[in-house]
């Protein structure tokens, strides 16, 4: 198994894995008479934005290229988050009159989904960043100009990750790692 397969099944556990650490704050209060107060809520949810932020990062860090302008980009997205579980328990509020332990409880879930989707958005491996990992792993290889997908071994020039269709002079031509095409036998 390769490590990326690996990560991936770990990434997949992610769910599960925050599941159990509710259900162990939830253990905890289950003893008691009537729901947690809110105060109590939100530090369970600081606990889970704990976990899941720890465990995200050390899952992908070796995969994604650290620089500033990502690393800003991802402190960035806790307060996006924040500001979305926020929204949605504002509207729980306000549209439906919900108690505000639910509001609390259902708001609290979309900030830890909303993180791990804009990291996923903000780490992406640009087209850029794609053609130096590749040129940097030693092996002859066809990009697409236009997304960056690695096109070598394709029976037809036509992107099968963004649909754009070359010639295969537009193609060699458009290669950043070649410094000079080839010129065809005679």
């Amino acid at each position: 198994m390769t490590r990326l397969i690996a990560r991936l099944i770990l990434a997949m556990l992610l769910l599960p894995l925050t599941g159990a650490v509710l259900v162990l704050f939830v253990s905890v209060f289950a003893g008691r008479s009537g729901p947690p107060a809110t105060l109590e809520v939100v530090g369970m949810w600081a606990t889970v934005y704990a976990f899941v932020g720890i465990y995200w990062v050390l899952l992908w860090r070796g995969l994604v290229r650290w620089t500033p302008q990502r690393r800003r980009k991802t402190y960035l997205t806790a307060p996006l988050a924040l500001f979305a579980g926020a929204l949605v328990g504002a509207c729980l509020r306000y549209l439906l009159r919900l108690p505000l332990e639910v509001v609390v409880l259902v708001g609290g879930g979309v900030i830890p989904i909303t993180w791990v989707l804009a990291t996923v958005l903000v780490w992406r491996e640009t087209p850029q960043e794609r053609v130096q990992r590749l040129t940097a792993s030693g092996t002859d290889f066809i990009c697409c100009p236009v997304c960056g997908y690695n096109m070598t071994g394709l029976r037809e020039a036509r992107c099968p990750e963004c649909g754009s269709r070359f010639t295969l002079d537009q193609l060699l031509t458009a290669q950043p790692h070649r410094d000079q095409v080839v010129p065809p036998r005679e």
